[in-house]
């Protein structure tokens, strides 16, 4: 009998995911506000094909019990999405969190602390035009527990949908290095609406370097002296080869949506005991532009 996965926040990465599941073997729910859609047709177009699938979907008021939730929600909606299902989860649950930032994990286990929890990332991209999702490349995704633990039994039918999928026994640091490169990068490209690589240039590149210097502050204060020494040349390297990307934080800013500046960039600030104006004045300037959308 193939497992059920309910997804819970079908924007881009979820709705790819959706397809990836089901082609592992699994049997997906999609979790929806609307009481009338039974189910959903969600289109995949990638270099080499285009696939559209349809799923069943799940209200949120529904009763059934869910036993695999996999969240890839915006960080800062993932606490508030999760209360109106809470009463459809339990010890019975496993929720695989999948999304930039790190508020997250403090409000899923505020929320639901009897839930087993795991942590994933991922460098596959996707974006919507309109009902189609066209993904960017098939990237590479980890999953793994906040504690070490051996792969669990679900775990097969990711890789068999997941065109690279690894189990990551030290998954807390590479989420942290994560938010730290999306922290240098993105906040400076939803400010002065450029891409990746623009900042590789005057004038964007000395406020970077300040950037990168008060992030890799913070991360050695964490006691992670190590991905602080190599920041710098990481977050080069990812502006080099994202040079044309549109980050997702300049893509809110433009569609007038949230940002997720609070989950990346905000929690970086609260992990700190000391002052880090360049970062404070991202925030404060991401913060003012969304008041005013």
């Amino acid at each position: 009998m193939s497992e059920t996965w309910h997804i819970l926040g079908v924007g881009s990465i979820g709705g790819l995911f959706a397809h990836r599941l089901h082609q592992g073997g699994a049997n997906v729910r999609l979790l929806s506000h609307s009481t009338e859609a039974s189910s959903r047709a969600i289109s995949v177009k990638t270099a080499h094909s285009t696939q559209s699938l349809t799923f069943d979907c799940s209200n949120l008021d529904d009763s059934s019990d869910i036993s695999n939730l996999l969240i890839t929600s915006k960080s800062w909606a993932a606490g508030s999405a999760l209360r109106l299902i809470r009463h459809r989860i339990g010890d019975h649950t496993t929720i695989v969190a999948m999304m930039n930032g790190m508020q997250h994990l403090e409000d899923i286990q505020e929320v639901a602390p009897e839930c087993t929890l795991f942590l994933a990332t991922t460098t596959a991209g996707c974006h919507r035009a309109g009902e189609q999702w066209i993904a960017a490349g098939e990237g590479k995704t980890l999953v793994g527990h906040p504690d070490i633990r051996p792969r669990p039994s679900w775990f097969g039918t990711w890789q068999k949908g997941f065109p690279s999928l690894e189990w990551c026994n030290d998954i807390n640091e590479r989420l942290i290095e994560k938010v730290a490169i999306n922290a240098c990068i993105n906040p400076l490209t939803a400010v002065h609406g450029v891409k990746n690589g623009a900042l590789l240039d005057e004038p964007y590149q000395a406020k970077s370097t300040q950037i990168i210097a008060e992030v890799a502050d913070i991360l050695r204060e964490l006691g992670h002296s190590e991905l602080a020494a190599r920041l710098d040349q990481t977050v080069q390297t990812v502006m080099a080869d994202t040079a044309e990307n549109t980050s997702s934080m300049l893509s809110d800013v433009m569609a007038g949506r949230r940002t997720e500046v609070d989950s990346i960039v905000g929690w970086l600030l609260q992990q700190s005991e000391r002052e880090h104006p360049a970062l404070q004045a991202m925030l404060n300037h991401l913060k003012s532009i969304e008041l005013t959308s």
